[in-house]
């Protein structure tokens, strides 16, 4: 039997507990770090709903940048779902990481497809996870979707890159 004491203490932590993600999974993602089979080392690929082709070389830079860029779009990560600082979390080897990517904000990112003035927004959004570093080489997922003034959405899927530190 519970004593009343301890009740008190368990049923905060079952609260605050929350559901746990999917297994395998980080930001509604795959956990599992590419490999070179997957995308070649210095570039990231993914499906645009568009159908044009998305296979970009990249890199990834820590603060003040705290990005990942593969070609012309920019994935903002200076902060985790937590609102952890993503650099901390990297240096710390504390993978995998959720970065949402949505309207930006302390426990979010934003995506910026510069060429066409995409971005995630609010009520446009998905999620950045890394996965894990090789050297200077950061491993990680991606899909979301991006919206113009014009209300014209697009959307990434199925991303995921390997790209050095710049």
């Amino acid at each position: 039997m519970l004593r009343p004491h301890l009740l008190i203490a368990i049923v905060p932590l079952s609260l605050s507990a929350g559901c746990p993600p999917a297994a395998g999974e980080v930001c509604g993602l795959s956990s599992t770090p590419p490999t070179a089979d997957d995308v070649a080392d210095g570039r990231g690929k993914a499906t645009r709903s568009d159908g044009a082709a998305f296979d970009e070389s990249g890199s990834w830079a820590p603060a003040p940048a705290s990005s990942v860029d593969l070609g012309t779009l920019s994935m903002i990560m200076q902060f985790d779902e937590t609102g952890s600082v993503v650099d901390d979390l990297i240096a710390d080897g504390a993978f995998p990481i959720c970065v949402p990517q949505g309207a930006r904000s302390e426990k979010s990112g934003q995506a910026n497809l510069v060429e066409g003035g995409f971005v995630t927004d609010a009520a446009h959004d998905g999620g950045l996870a890394i996965l894990g570093k090789e050297g200077d080489t950061l491993l990680g997922r991606f899909a979301f979707t991006l919206v113009d003034q014009s209300g014209a959405s697009l959307t990434f899927s199925d991303g995921v890159f390997r790209v050095p530190q710049r």
